[in-house]
């Protein structure tokens, strides 16, 4: 089965039903025999925006438990500083995507396939 690193942008996207909802729903839907993961990060960040937005933890909980969550390592963050493009956190999330043998990274985030295309195929949503 192959792996597949969401953003947590992605993840955003479709707990608070924002903008790109729909296309975001779509293109997962046609993804077949996938594991979609995530990082300890993505978690963090998530629960971050949930907190601002007063929305209830217990239910963003649940949605993130749909997906396999991945560790992060020293060694992550060392990837992350030595190939730094100017977005660590985007680093941080590429070295964890590579290390755990994700063969995709979905984002929003179009500058992201420009800084770190090259070491893992980033697939944006518009």
């Amino acid at each position: 089965m192959k792996k597949i690193y969401l953003d947590a942008n992605v993840l955003l996207e479709i707990l608070f039903h924002r903008a790109r909802y729909d296309k975001v729903v779509d293109l997962l839907d046609t993804m077949r025999d996938v594991q979609f993961c995530v990082s300890v990060l993505s978690i963090d960040l998530v629960m971050y925006f949930v907190e601002i937005e007063k929305q209830s933890k217990d239910k963003a909980w649940e949605f993130l438990s749909n997906y396999q969550t991945l560790d992060m390592t020293i060694d992550d963050a060392e990837w992350a500083h030595d190939n730094d493009r100017g977005d660590f956190e985007d680093a941080l999330q590429v070295s964890c995507a590579r290390r755990n043998d994700c063969v995709v990274m979905i984002t929003l985030d179009q500058g992201l396939g420009k800084m770190y295309g090259n070491f893992l195929t980033v697939q944006t949503i518009r």
